[in-house]
């Protein structure tokens, strides 16, 4: 490829652009294959006890569930198991605090009330027999690596660009000048 400006500026911010764009690609497909596992296996887990009356060993089959897919997906996915209250409606369960449910897992999950907490976990409810199920995930985490090198790699491309317009602009008016002479 052929530059404009051949210093050694440009050479850097044109390879740096051309390299996080590549990482930002190769992320993406990453990211795209990750989420697509941990959705399969949360459906999965999600289809385990939706509708279904709960006893106890399912209540701790949900537990090791949750720390399992935790750890292999490496999410912050908790969940509030409710005993159902008369007069309360299902929507109502989930702006319930999880220091009010019976079961929480993981045991720190009330402990994370945050900014990210409040405006990008989903909430999602589930009846569950004598109990509603209230769980919370954050559902896109994958993709922050690739907006992050996309992010850097846009920035590299528009410094690049601007060095290449400033090189332009002087050589343009360097030439209009000779050809007063």
């Amino acid at each position: 490829m052929k530059f404009i400006g051949l210093n050694k500026k440009t050479k850097r911010l044109f390879w740096g652009f051309m390299l996080f764009l590549v990482l930002g690609l190769i992320s993406i497909n990453l990211a795209d294959s990750a989420k697509l596992n941990y959705r399969e296996a949360r459906n999965n887990f999600i289809s385990e006890f939706n509708g279904k009356n709960l006893s106890d060993n399912d209540i701790k089959n949900i537990e090791h569930t949750l720390e399992a897919i935790n750890e292999q997906f490496h999410t912050s996915e908790s969940i509030a198991i409710f005993d159902k209250k008369g007069g309360i409606h299902d929507v109502q369960y989930l702006n319930l605090d999880f220091k009010e449910a019976k079961y929480v897992f993981p045991l720190n999950a009330d402990n994370k009330e945050n900014l990210l907490t409040t405006f990008f976990y989903v909430t999602e409810g589930f009846k569950a027999g004598e109990y509603y199920i209230v769980n919370r995930y954050f559902p896109d985490w994958f993709y922050a690596f690739p907006i992050v090198f996309f992010t850097v790699s846009a920035a590299l491309f528009v410094l690049w660009t601007v060095s290449q317009l400033k090189y332009i602009y002087k050589t343009k008016r360097f030439k209009f000048r000779l050809k007063l002479n």
